[in-house]
């Protein structure tokens, strides 16, 4: 039995499993749609969010490129808040569209500056601002609610925030962060597999997405915004991963809010308590700015993360995640998000801890 612990896609529920298996619903049905309907009801209560999500058929990358080119011109002055390789991928999708793009970059594994991020909203007019909420690349939350209000205090900028790897793992209020975009996935903490985007529109990001010109067929916001007033699909979506997904949410709503953003939290405490005092290794991200759903731990020069990723998945059967761009091999990433307990977290802990010592030591096989 593989203890999954990377960083998504992640492991999977019975139900869900058994909701996959099934015939796929006709998406022109009246079944599919009625349950269209309550999936998206059901997320929107997820994050306190004015209207249902929207379910797009592609990764939680292809939710945010759609978004992007749903309410970003040419014309449009844009700002990027980027503080890992995250906030980076939000650079490269938003300079696909517009030459005006301002980019604040800030330390991994730190968070955003706020005197910083007022001099600047001070200095330059802004159409859209775009950041992370989950950094999951150095197992941050940026605090967002504070972040907002800052933007608010200072510009009328639409707020897209990135919640692919915090959706369905700690609390989210779309109305009390002021944010006009919210686009997640279903293969991280929503515990569904891979190949669904969930995007949340504003009142106000609705019409900008409405009045914005469609410049693609698929990957543009206004056919599915549309569509789903009507609570379809403009196009065959991905039926048997909706199905999962709509088994997902029940389960999520079963164990209720409360007791699943504790045992997220509860995670990511035994985590940090863990490593607390180790000489090899140490949390990334500081205690205050914990993710809740990605624990990642810094290596010392000594130590290889590929090495260490490799050991644990075939000596321990332990999967989990490396770093990315130049933390590829400085990071191990531990995800605790979704479908898991906090005994597969504890024996993961157990063999890192195994691991590190023998690749410090020097043992080979």
């Amino acid at each position: 039995m593989i203890n999954n612990r990377n960083t998504g896609p992640t492991p999977l529920p019975p139900a869900v499993l058994d909701a996959m298996a099934q015939q796929p619903l006709s998406h022109r049905s009246n079944v599919f749609r009625e349950a269209f309907a309550a999936v998206t009801a059901q997320l929107a209560r997820l994050v306190n969010a004015p209207d249902p999500g929207l379910l797009l058929s592609c990764s939680g990358t292809g939710g945010l490129e759609a978004s992007i080119a749903s309410t970003v011109s040419a014309e449009s002055r844009v700002l990027v808040l980027s503080a890992g390789s995250y906030g980076d991928l939000l650079v490269r999708i938003a300079s696909r569209f517009t030459p005006t793009l301002d980019i604040m970059h800030f330390n991994p594994g730190g968070t955003f500056d706020l005197a910083a991020l007022q001099k600047q909203l001070m200095q330059a007019s802004y159409d859209v601002v775009l950041l992370t909420h989950s950094e999951s690349s150095t197992g941050v939350y940026h605090p967002i609610a504070l972040v907002t209000a800052t933007i608010r205090a200072h510009s009328d900028a639409l707020v897209l925030v990135d919640v692919v790897s915090s959706l369905g793992a700690a609390p989210i209020d779309m109305v009390e962060w002021g944010a006009d975009v919210l686009v997640g996935a279903t293969q991280k903490a929503l515990m569904a597999p891979a190949g669904m985007a969930v995007v949340y529109l504003s009142a106000r990001a609705q019409r900008c997405v409405e009045q914005h010109p469609v410049c693609r067929d698929y990957m543009h916001l206004r056919p599915w915004l549309e569509a789903s007033r009507q609570h379809g699909v403009p196009y065959t979506p991905a039926v048997n991963v909706f199905q999962g997904l709509a088994a997902a949410a029940g389960l999520i709503f079963a164990e209720g809010l409360p007791a699943r953003y504790q045992r997220h939290q509860d995670a990511s405490a035994r985590c940090r308590a863990f490593f607390a005092d180790h000489d090899r290794v140490c949390c990334v991200a500081a205690p205050q700015h914990a993710s809740h759903s990605i624990t990642a731990l810094h290596l010392s020069d000594v130590l290889s993360a590929s090495s260490i990723k490799n050991r644990l998945e075939y000596e321990h059967h332990i999967v989990v995640s490396t770093g990315l761009g130049p933390l590829a091999e400085r990071v191990i990433r531990i995800g605790h998000m979704g479908h898991f307990t906090l005994e597969e977290i504890d024996e993961a802990l157990q063999a890192i801890a195994q691991v590190i010592e023998k690749e410090s030591c020097g043992y080979g096989d």
